[in-house]
């Protein structure tokens, strides 16, 4: 590069020493040196003309033809256009590729950018969802899919867990939408046809609810003749007598499994919920309290921490079965002489209700399990205990019907700290009256 400048300058140069030579034999130096300043301004502004002209015209003929600087300009723009040319058609060989690749896949993807606007979707996505192009690019997607559930996962951004609706467009048809944000919050959804896996829980949910709606009758009638037989139970033998007290206890037992199976069948249909009210925490846990004191030992502590002005929006019956659970809990796995502490905390964005005992702890990888159906840590000490297994995840239905989370902390050998969040909007700290529960 330097060469070629060196060299276009000497030239300048010698042409420039020439003319002075000229105009000095003829006796008209400037005249000589304004014609020689006229021509290099001259052809200059017409390799320019040339240059702008070519690249009018996109650059796609061959460069103009000139020699210096100039020359040289033109070969390093011609190169650069065409490695870009050969950049341009490997990237959109490459989108073609994956355009093909996407419109291929059985799952659904669209993207939108941050306000929910629809930029480009695939064949499945369209096929779920109804959109047709170029009609709907452009278009927020909660136009488009007109869901309360989906417009509440949209718009509150709930895209840690994903979401199960029927489709818009196909009938019969049940889709999982995950949601994941990327570059300036815009968004990435796949759509996945999950009605097989919705039918097959759907009939679980469904021989669950039948299978323990049936065991009742026959359950009951036994659980008859056993009181019968125990009212004449000092008249047998001992043997007898033993066996009729332990059967009492297990078919009091399987009497609270069923009615467990049923509370959770009703939760996960949403059948015949009660009706949403604001209540008073405190008299919630008091009544938990005293229906508990049965079966405290004189060595536990119960220490209730409940502002009386905290009200909490929800139904009053699963309320009740969640804090109850939770603090049933911390008394049957608490040894005798463990303090059991209720508290109630609210902030900006949060009521948080927490039970919190010095029992025995729980294993770490125990922890993301507990509220599974039927998962015991120590199934040992939830037969002694007399427990269904059903408990946490009773309680974490019902947090969900009220938009709130369970955490759980604890620590073998010290204790445990179970804690819902509550979103504010369900929250209240005043001390309005609050409407009788039923």
């Amino acid at each position: 590069m330097k060469t070629i400048w060196r060299n276009t300058f000497l030239t300048w140069l010698a042409g420039l020493a020439s003319c002075v030579v000229i105009g000095l034999i003829i006796g008209q130096l400037l005249g000589v040196l304004l014609l020689y300043v006229l021509g290099s301004l001259y052809l200059q502004l017409y390799q320019l003309y040339q240059f702008h002209y070519w690249l009018r015209h996109s650059g796609r003929g061959a460069p103009p033809e000139a020699s210096g600087i100039w020359g040289d300009v033109f070969d390093a723009v011609h190169r650069l256009q065409k490695k870009q040319r050969k950049s341009k058609r490997r990237m959109r060989q490459a989108l073609t590729r994956i355009e093909s690749s996407t419109a291929a896949l059985k799952e659904g993807v669209i993207m939108a950018d941050n306000q929910g606007n629809l930029e480009w979707w695939n064949n499945s996505a369209a096929d779920f969802f109804g959109l047709v192009r170029p009609v709907d690019r452009g278009q927020m997607i909660t136009n488009i899919v007109r869901s309360p559930e989906f417009f509440r996962y949209f718009s509150q951004k709930r895209f840690g867990e994903p979401l199960v609706i029927k489709s818009p467009s196909m009938e019969g048809i049940y889709l999982e939408i995950q949601t994941t944000l990327y570059d300036k919050n815009d968004h990435l959804i796949f759509i996945r046809d999950v009605t097989r896996l919705h039918l097959m829980e759907q009939m679980r949910k469904d021989f669950v609810a039948n299978a323990s709606h049936e065991l009742k009758t026959p359950l009951t009638v036994i659980k008859g003749y056993l009181e019968t037989l125990g009212m004449f139970k000092d008249k047998l033998p001992a043997s007898m007598q033993k066996g009729i007290v332990n059967m009492s206890e297990q078919s009091e037992r399987m009497e609270q499994l069923i009615e467990d199976l049923l509370l959770l069948s009703r939760l996960e249909s949403n059948d015949k919920r009660e009706e949403n009210q604001w209540h008073s925490v405190s008299d919630i846990v008091k009544t938990i309290t005293n229906a508990t004191a049965p079966i405290l030992s004189e060595q536990h502590i119960i220490d209730v921490h409940i502002p009386d002005n905290a009200h909490l929006y929800g139904a009053y019956k699963e309320l009740y079965s969640a804090f109850s659970n939770l603090v049933v809990n911390a008394i049957k796995y608490s040894p005798e002489g463990g303090n059991i502490t209720v508290t109630w905390e609210s902030n900006e964005l949060n009521g948080i209700f927490s039970v919190q005992d010095t029992g025995i702890g729980i294993e770490p990888n125990y922890i993301p399990r507990l509220t599974e159906r039927f998962f015991r840590v120590d199934k040992g000490r939830g037969s002694k205990t007399g427990g269904t297994g059903l408990g946490l995840a009773i309680v974490k239905h019902i947090l969900l019907h009220h938009d709130a989370k369970l955490q759980v902390k604890s620590q073998p050998g010290i204790g445990s700290k179970f804690a819902c969040y509550f979103p504010a909007s369900r929250v209240r700290n005043d001390n309005r009256p609050v409407p009788p529960t039923s």
